[in-house]
């Protein structure tokens, strides 16, 4: 066999290949976001279903995102409708690929961003193979291959499933730690990595390019945050021209007890500790940009049935 022939023979099979694998993505992925069609990240995913062009603030980051925002209270406080992509460990690929993914139905004018992501190492493989995942979900998705049904094979996919606290993780556990100054001021800086700031830069692009503001915000975490963090992020925001909102030196503004407002001893907050930082953030984005209040408008009724839902877990949760 002629070597142009071994050639040929041989991209005919890397391309029969690719196109199995192609075919075999769009059987695999799943067809809707709730929790039962295996799709990752189905709370995160849940902006997919939200009405196209209802969310005002999109929030971004990892488990600080989702368990100390709530975008349910600040709807119910203010009128202000926002929506957590966040997600445990979110590295800044991902934080770039949901913030592609909530703006493929959405248009909101404001971003946050949560500080802790910009501080989680990754190497140029995880970028990659994230990369390969999204153009190849077969890889990502091939352990749904026992609960295949037939509009896997020809169906589109249709988002219904709502997530009602909108990406926020409800939690009432107590696990407190007593309250210390973990905020020592210095002129110390703990850069994050280079592929952090490639990607943040490629964040803070797109935000641009869609006409909204990139707000970065630090919530309340005595083991996550420092100051020579800070200093770092705050030197990121004057690069980019963007506001930082630093929530771990607003104690008097967000008073944060970490003895009863914590879930697992400074790490993350619980339900107290986020109903602070939402109160404060909710009345800061109300009377400093330009949000509407949405609680009386027909277009959001689906907010309020959210709000009714919200209240009754608490109420739940209390007796």
């Amino acid at each position: 066999m002629s070597k142009f022939k071994k050639v040929l023979k041989c991209a005919l099979f890397l391309s029969g290949l690719l196109v199995i694998l192609f075919v075999s993505g769009f059987v695999f992925s799943p067809k809707n976001n709730a929790q039962e069609s295996g799709i990752e990240d189905f709370q995160t995913n849940g902006i997919r279903s939200e009405k196209k062009n209802t969310i005002d603030v999109l929030v971004l980051g990892d488990s600080l995102s989702y368990a100390g925002i709530s975008p349910i209270l600040m709807y119910q406080d203010y009128g202000i409708t926002s929506y957590v992509c966040g997600s445990s460990g979110q590295q800044m690929f991902d934080t770039y690929r949901y913030l592609k993914i909530a703006f493929e139905n959405q248009n909101p004018k404001y971003v946050i961003l949560e500080t802790d992501a910009l501080y989680r190492k990754f190497d140029i493989a995880d970028s990659v193979g994230s990369d390969i995942l999204q153009v190849l979900p077969v890889f990502r998705y091939h352990d749904r291959w026992k609960n295949l049904e037939l509009n896997d094979f020809k169906g589109k996919a249709k988002y219904t499933a709502f997530n009602e606290h909108k990406g926020y993780r409800y939690n009432t556990d107590i696990k407190g730690v007593p309250n210390r100054d973990y905020m020592v001021e210095t002129t110390e800086i703990q850069d994050m990595t280079d592929l952090s700031k490639e990607y943040f830069d490629q964040i803070a692009e797109f935000c641009k390019e869609k006409g909204a503001e990139l707000i970065l915000v630090s919530v309340p975490s005595m083991k996550n945050c420092n100051y020579k963090k800070h200093n770092a992020i705050q030197k990121l925001a004057d690069q980019y021209g963007v506001e930082f909102i630093n929530l771990n030196l607003m104690q008097e503004e967000v008073p944060i007890d970490w003895e009863v407002d914590t879930r697992d001893k400074g790490d993350h907050l619980n339900h107290t500790g986020a109903t602070k930082v939402t109160s404060y953030l909710g009345k800061y984005l109300s009377t400093t940009r330009d949000l509407k209040d949405h609680r009386m408008d027909k277009k959001y009724e689906n907010w309020n049935k959210s709000l009714d839902s919200y209240i009754k877990t608490i109420e739940t949760a209390h007796n």
